[in-house]
C-alpha cells in the first residue's frame, strides 16, 4: 500500500536533486540562470515540504514554512530584476 503522500514527498526529493545539479552546474559555467533556477527549485522542495507539514496537521509548522518560501520568492525575484 503507498504512502499518501509519496507524490509530494517525491516532488520534494526530486526538486533537491534536481536544484542541486543545476547549483553545481551553475557554480561550475558561471551562468546566473541556472543560478536562479536552482533557488526556485529549492524554494519549490520548500512549498512542497510546507504541504506535507499541513497534511500531517501540522499546520503552524507548514504555514511557517509556505511563508519563508514566499518571502525567499520575492527576495530571489526582485534580486533577478534588480541584476538586469
Amino acid at each position: 500500500m503507498k504512502h499518501p503522500l509519496e507524490k509530494l514527498i517525491r516532488m520534494e526529493v526530486m526538486t533537491i536533486i534536481a536544484g542541486l545539479f543545476i547549483g553545481i552546474f551553475a557554480w561550475i559555467t558561471g551562468w546566473v540562470f541556472f543560478l536562479f533556477l536552482a533557488c526556485y527549485l529549492f524554494i519549490g522542495s520548500m512549498l512542497s515540504h510546507a504541504l506535507i507539514l499541513l497534511h500531517t496537521r501540522r499546520g503552524s509548522d507548514g504555514i511557517k514554512q509556505a511563508i519563508r518560501a514566499m518571502l525567499l520568492f520575492l527576495f530571489i525575484t526582485s534580486l533577478f530584476f534588480y541584476l538586469n
